[in-house]
């Protein structure tokens, strides 16, 4: 088998399907915006802005041009600590957490169908495999320390 053209037709495939959804159909991103929104929202509405760009491994400069363009859609809101005014929380506002559900339930149904069409069989596979490669991915990092 060779495995240099597989991963290749990988990537190529990837790339190519990742385009023509973003062209045709805007899922739900674990990136940018929507990926710091779902951060935001899995802490609870409220975490430190330092926080995103550690779980969501970004730097300040990129994190801060996310939250900018968040408060500018009122999506969120900052707070600062009373106690250590350095530490800024971003706040989930009702209409970022209404945007939010929105988006996930929309990729959620989208998930469903293509599930569905695939079948259960199929379905459980894929799963059983995309799970096997992020564990070996995982080791792989962890060895050339990634």
């Amino acid at each position: 088998m060779k495995y240099e053209e597989l991963a290749r037709a990988f990537c190529e495939m990837n790339f190519m399907q990742s385009r023509k959804r973003l062209d045709t159909m805007r899922t739900l991103s674990a990136a940018g915006e929507d990926g710091a929104l779902l951060c935001i929202y899995n802490f609870g509405g409220r975490i430190l802005a330092g926080e995103i760009a550690r779980l969501m491994d970004l730097s300040p400069g990129r994190t801060t041009n996310i939250i900018n363009m968040l408060e500018k859609r009122k999506y969120i809101s900052r707070e600062h600590d009373r106690a250590d005014r350095r530490k800024v929380y971003i706040v989930l506002t009702a209409e970022g957490s209404a945007y939010i559900t929105e988006r996930y339930e929309k990729s959620l149904k989208l998930y469903c169908g293509l599930f569905e069409k695939l079948g259960e069989h199929d379905s459980e596979e894929y799963f059983r495999i995309l799970k096997r490669l992020y564990e070996i991915a995982d080791e792989i990092w962890e060895e050339q320390n990634l």
